[in-house]
Order: C-alpha cells, then sequence, then structure tokens
C-alpha cells in the first residue's frame, strides 16, 4: 500500500503530462461495431466518428471510470463541477482520437510489441511516466526492484487499487508511444529541398525600397457604386469557401433578478431587533454568534484599522462587553459585541517543518504525527533546525530556507496556526496540527505589541423568501407565456424597460455565458429550438431568465442571405477597386514618375524601405501583403500597377534592390525544424477532419 501512496502523491504531475492523450482501458469494442451494438440507434448515438457509431453509453462508461481514476491519484471522494467537465472532455478527446487514429495505425501496420513494453517499464528506455512514480523527486534514479516489487504484489491488494491505477499506467504509455512512432514517421518524411531553402532564403534576404501612391476605396462614396443581385451571387459563389462556419445560435434574453423585498427586510430587521437584549446579556457573546450569526464569529483579533469602517472606530473606544446596532449595510443588519481586549505582536517571525500524512487515511495522520513528534525530540535536544527542514518538510516554499516563513501578520495564514504564532513565546518550539498536517513551529522573533481586539457579531442578511421567489418567478412566467414570439418579445421587454441581453455564436457544446451562472440548459434549448422560439423561464442562480433564439446558423456554408451585408461590402470595394484602377490606369499614360502621376490622381507619393517578402506591413498603409509581394518579385526602376490592396489600389515605383547574405545551411534547418514541430498537431488535425465527426453531445450533457 505504501507504494500505491507514492503513486497517488505523484499522481499530480502525471495528469497534467499525460491524462488528455490516453485514458484508461475500457474494453467495449463489441459495442462499436457497426450492427452488433445493442444502442446503435440514432436516440442512444452520442456521435459519429469516422463512419464508426459511439453509443452514449460506451462514453458514459469511460467517464465513470476515468471519475474513479482520479479520485485514486488524488484522494477524493467527490469530483467538483469543473474537474468532472475536464474530465468529460478529456474522455471525448481520447474517443475522438482512438476511433480517428484505429485504421491509419492498422494500414501502416503500426503496434506495440510486449518486449518494447517491457523496456519502458523495467528495461534500458523506462518511460518518462515510470520515472516520474518510481524515481527518486532529488535525484530522479529509478529503482528498478521497486517497481519489480509492485508488479509481484499489485494482485495481493484486496481493494484492486493497485492493479487499477497500473492498467491506466500502462496503457497511458502504450497509446502514448504508438501515437509518437505515428507522427515521426510523419516527420521523417518532411523533408526541405534546395530549391525551397533558396526561395525561402531569398524572400527573406531580399529587401527592396519603393515609392507608392494609395487611392482608398473610401474616396469613393458607397452610394456612388451600383451593384446587382447577379452581381453578389457571383462573388458569394467564387469565395464561397470564406463562409464556411459551425453551427451556432444567437438568443436575446431578458433577466428578472431574484431581490428581497420591502416585507423581506422588515422581517429581517425585526428580528435583529427582537434579539438585541438577548445578545447583549449573553455570557458567552462569542458562541451566542457563532450559534446565531450567518456569519460565524471568526476568532481573529484585529488591529485598528482591520475591520469594517462602520464599527471599526468604536470597537478601540468601546469597552468589553459593550454593544452597538444594528447596523444595516444594504445587505444584512449586524450587531457588534466588544468580546475581548488583547495586547499582542503586530507580526511575528517564525519557521516550521511541516509533515504531512502521505493519504487521507487514519493511519498516514498517526505516523506524520509520531514522525513530528520525533522531530521534535531531536530539536529539543539540540538538533538543527535547518537540517531537518530541508529533509523532511512538505512545504516546498519554505524547506529550502531552512523553514523560515519570515515576519507574518495575523491572519496570514490558516487559524491553529496563526493562534499559535501570536500566542507563542520567542524561542518556543511546538507542535500544531492544521489541515497541512502536522507543523513543528519555532517563534523566532515576535513584534511590538499592540491593542487588538475581538469582535462578535451577529448578522442577518437580507434575502428573498419563498413568497418573494414565487412573485418573481410568476411575473417571468407571465412574460414568458405571453410573449411567444421575438417581436412581441422586443415588445414586451421595451414596455416592461427591461433591456435584452445579448449572447452570440454560441456552439452545441458551450458552457458557458458571460454573466450568466450555468447556462448550459439555456445553450441547450436553443439547439433545440426554432428561429423567433421564445424560451420557459430559466432559474440561473439568483436570478430568472427568458430568451428569444435570434438567429440560427447551420454547419457548413453560410447561405447569401445571412452574409449578405458582408458580400455587399466586399462586392462594392471590388467595384471601387475596378473605378480607382482603370482611374491610376489613365493617370500612368505619359508620365515618366510616380510624382506625376500621383499629381494627376490628386495624391501623395509615401515611402518604404527595406521591405522583404515576409514584411507585415507598409508604413502609413498597414497590412498590405498583396503590394508587399509585388514590390519584392519587381524589377528596381520600375513604375507597377495599378494593384489592388487591402485598403486601397497602389501604384510602386521600385527604387533599391537589397540583396543581404544568407545561410542555407541554417535555413534548411530551420526550415525542417517548422515542418517536424507542425507535424504532431496538423497530421492529427486533417485525419480527424477526413474522419468526418458528428458530435452529438449536445443532446446529453
Amino acid at each position: 500500500m505504501a507504494t500505491l501512496e507514492k503513486l497517488r502523491n505523484r499522481a499530480g504531475v502525471l495528469l497534467a503530462v499525460v491524462i488528455g492523450i490516453a485514458l484508461f482501458s475500457f474494453i467495449l469494442g463489441d459495442f462499436i461495431k457497426p450492427g452488433k451494438s445493442i444502442f446503435a440507434n440514432s436516440e442512444h448515438e452520442l456521435a459519429k466518428i469516422a463512419g464508426k457509431s459511439i453509443p452514449y453509453q460506451l462514453y458514459q462508461g469511460k467517464v465513470e471510470e476515468i471519475y474513479e481514476i482520479n479520485k485514486l491519484f488524488t484522494g477524493k471522494n467527490s469530483i467538483d463541477e469543473q474537474t468532472s467537465e475536464n474530465l468529460r472532455e478529456q474522455v471525448w478527446q481520447q474517443l475522438v482520437r482512438e476511433n480517428v487514429m484505429e485504421d491509419q495505425y492498422k494500414d501502416l501496420g503500426l503496434a506495440l510489441h510486449p518486449d518494447e513494453l517491457f523496456d519502458m517499464v523495467q528495461g534500458r528506455n523506462i518511460h518518462p511516466m515510470i520515472q516520474q512514480l518510481f524515481g527518486n523527486p532529488q535525484t530522479g534514479e529509478v529503482k528498478k526492484e521497486a517497481i519489480i516489487q509492485f508488479l509481484k504484489k499489485m494482485d495481493e491488494d484486496p481493494s484492486g487499487r493497485q492493479k487499477t491505477i497500473w492498467l491506466y499506467v500502462e496503457n497511458e504509455i502504450k497509446t502514448e508511444r504508438i501515437f509518437t512512432k505515428y507522427t515521426n514517421l510523419i516527420r521523417k518524411g518532411l523533408y526541405a529541398t534546395n530549391l525551397e531553402t533558396r526561395r525561402s532564403a531569398n524572400d527573406k534576404t531580399t529587401k527592396v525600397d519603393f515609392a507608392y501612391i494609395n487611392k482608398p476605396y473610401s474616396s469613393i462614396s458607397d452610394s456612388l457604386v451600383k451593384y446587382t443581385q447577379s452581381d453578389l451571387e457571383k462573388y458569394y459563389e467564387s469565395h464561397k469557401q470564406d463562409y464556411e462556419q459551425k453551427a451556432t445560435r444567437d438568443i436575446e434574453y431578458v433577466i428578472f433578478p431574484i431581490r428581497p423585498s420591502d416585507e423581506d427586510n422588515k422581517i429581517v430587521e425585526e428580528w435583529i431587533n427582537k434579539i438585541k437584549g438577548e445578545f447583549q446579556n449573553a455570557p458567552d457573546a462569542k458562541q451566542y454568534a457563532t450559534l446565531n450569526s450567518d456569519t460565524p464569529f471568526d476568532g481573529r483579533n484585529y488591529k485598528d484599522g482591520e475591520l469594517p469602517k462602520d464599527y471599526n472606530s468604536w470597537s478601540f473606544l468601546a469597552k468589553q462587553g459593550e454593544m452597538m446596532g444594528p447596523i444595516y449595510d444594504g445587505n444584512s443588519y449586524k450587531l457588534i459585541r466588544l468580546a475581548s481586549i488583547n495586547y499582542l505582536p503586530d507580526s511575528v517571525k517564525v519557521r516550521h517543518i511541516l509533515i504531512s500524512p502521505k493519504v487521507k487515511t487514519q493511519e498516514a495522520v498517526n505516523k506524520a504525527k509520531v514522525t513530528a513528534d520525533s522531530l521534535l525530540a531531536v530539536l529539543k535536544r539540540g538538533g538543527s533546525f535547518d537540517k531537518l527542514a530541508k529533509e523532511y518538510s512538505s512545504d516546498p516554499g519554505s524547506k529550502d530556507k531552512s523553514g523560515e516563513l519570515g515576519w507574518i501578520r495575523e491572519g496570514m495564514m490558516v487559524k491553529p496556526f496563526s493562534d499559535a504564532c501570536f500566542n507563542g513565546k520567542k524561542g518556543e518550539l511546538t507542535i500544531v496540527e492544521t489541515q497541512y498536517g502536522y507543523h513543528i513551529l519555532n517563534v523566532i522573533d515576535r513584534g511590538k505589541e499592540v491593542k487588538k481586539v475581538q469582535v462578535a457579531v451577529v448578522e442577518r442578511k437580507v434575502t428573498a423568501s419563498s413568497k418573494t421567489i414565487q412573485s418573481i418567478f410568476s411575473e417571468a412566467s407571465q412574460f414568458a407565456g405571453t410573449n411567444t414570439t421575438k417581436e412581441l418579445f422586443i415588445k414586451a421587454a421595451a414596455s416592461k424597460k427591461l433591456t435584452p441581453r445579448i449572447a452570440s455564436n454560441l456552439l452545441a457544446n458551450d458552457r458557458k455565458i458571460a454573466g450568466l451562472d450555468n447556462p448550459r440548459e439555456v445553450i441547450r434549448w436553443a439547439f433545440k429550438s426554432k428561429k423567433g422560439n421564445v424560451s420557459d423561464v430559466f432559474e440561473l442562480g439568483e436570478s430568472f431568465i427568458v430568451a428569444t433564439l435570434s438567429e440560427i446558423r447551420e454547419e457548413g456554408f453560410a447561405p447569401l442571405s445571412q452574409v449578405k451585408e458582408e458580400v455587399k461590402l466586399n462586392v462594392i470595394r471590388g467595384k471601387k477597386g475596378e473605378i480607382l484602377s482603370q482611374k491610376l490606369h489613365d493617370a500612368m499614360k505619359g508620365s515618366q514618375n510616380i510624382e506625376s502621376i500621383a499629381q494627376n490622381v490628386g495624391s501623395r507619393v509615401e515611402q518604404a524601405s527595406r521591405v522583404s517578402f515576409s514584411s507585415f506591413s507598409l508604413p502609413n498603409a498597414g497590412a498590405e501583403p498583396s503590394v508587399i509581394a509585388t514590390a519584392t518579385i519587381s524589377p528596381e526602376g520600375k513604375i507597377v500597377g495599378p494593384i489592388k490592396g487591402n485598403s486601397g489600389v497602389f501604384i510602386l515605383s521600385i527604387t533599391a534592390l537589397n540583396k543581404e547574405e544568407s545561410d542555407l545551411v541554417s535555413e534548411k534547418n530551420r526550415i525542417q525544424g517548422s515542418y517536424a514541430s507542425r507535424a504532431y498537431y496538423e497530421a492529427y488535425e486533417a485525419v480527424k477532419k477526413d474522419a468526418n465527426i458528428k458530435d452529438n453531445r449536445s443532446k446529453f450533457y
């Protein structure tokens, strides 16, 4: 079991490195073969990847498996929503990878031989994951005997945890290695030719100086440009690839905030006044506050200036036992009683040795306590705090600093530790238990003592009652029920002075909308509804919302009707380009230099220097790749144009060509390095795109 604990302790790094690459082997192959799945129908189909149907039950089974693996690694019994979401995404990515790459591996004959696996686990080339789990954290040395011993004894673990973890780790290794083989094959097949190298080097080392004229498109009013529907359709068809899109939705929604009513406020005010005398006469103000306040007594000693402004000054003028209030801050009513006055150091200088339990079991906690007691005894006999901190402390931030935490103020540390620091004597050695384990604490020095106070506060927050919540819900329900179209929705919102908010380009699997708590159900509704539909009431955090579906975009190419405005702008710009090109072309006739052309068209000459093919922008013109590319291939002394750019139409006059020395060897290495770094991602993305993935997760989550 000790090795299992070690596996858990080092699992954080393991998860960060590889959990996104592969997951625990979960053998349900028969369920995803065509014709053999008992769930193979559209109702239960979570996805289709490379022609293979992936049932929801298979995916959910893998999700449950990785939940259990995560619990084993972290030692936690539950998983928060964010972690759960991340794990589901990792399962999805693994399912995609498995189904996308299966045929690729098969066609190439890629596999992992048992001897190769043995070599990665126990041989000469131990895999980094195994090194992380079984290696010495300081030296990196891997003890093969520990690996062998673990493998021999893992079947003896009655809980089955050791074997579960090992099978997970083994599957990670196998999955990672075979994918590495695949990408290495691609990387080794990529090569920069001599011609490619020379061209790339030339693009970088050939730099031109030129003068230019830019007639901007904005010099012609849009209203002067005529176009037809046929022009729009022709442009759209020739540029259709620019309008490829994912399935997205736009919604508009109004918020009905859940806020307490005047009646709710009055009820709380009456309550706080009713218990005022009871609190004043309570023998133990701290205990009373803990039992009756919405914010329990914190036990902290505050110095002047650290308490809220409402009662800070009063707290340092009042006598112990005196009370003030109630006071109202807009959210709650408070009664404040001065519980105690103490004179304590403003800050203390401390050091500690933290002994943390390896896992959250009573056995491990007891073992940590025994270790702490033993070290305390050594220190009291004159042992070196510095040496013991470096060797035993679990606090990475202080162990190499002789355990020193420096000067700390009250409230900077967890309460048991802080209390021990400020109540301890200078030079004292003691053991303090906190949520992190056992601290061997040494107070090195104490600052000047100052007056500090403890205040007991009975606070009652003003919250919306059930009656108020029901009233707000009824208002939202009535709004949704009587305004069932977008037109009615917008009209009613205006009449009620509700400002609709907009959420655009929502994807089917999105889980966030800015300003809304957990809006997943709203997004699911948007993908099930028709344009113009109005939703039922959604309760999200402290609000009810009602939404209308304002736009639907299906996956594929956006229809012309949806992108008409963008197409229209491009058509108008194109026609402006034709008008300006003709104007510049006419001005070039008979002109001997660029200055006379500029004079003829009422423009001015700009200068650009040391421009190469890889340059991004021109001075006073911005990003103009077409102009830059033309300039770098044009001969010196030549007037070139007209050239249609991003901002206008250009005429160029090449004034100088500058050729710099180039290192072809370095350039070839650079190109090949670029290919190698891109191979891992781009090859997989290309195969994934070819797999025609249909993702239906939004139907289930």
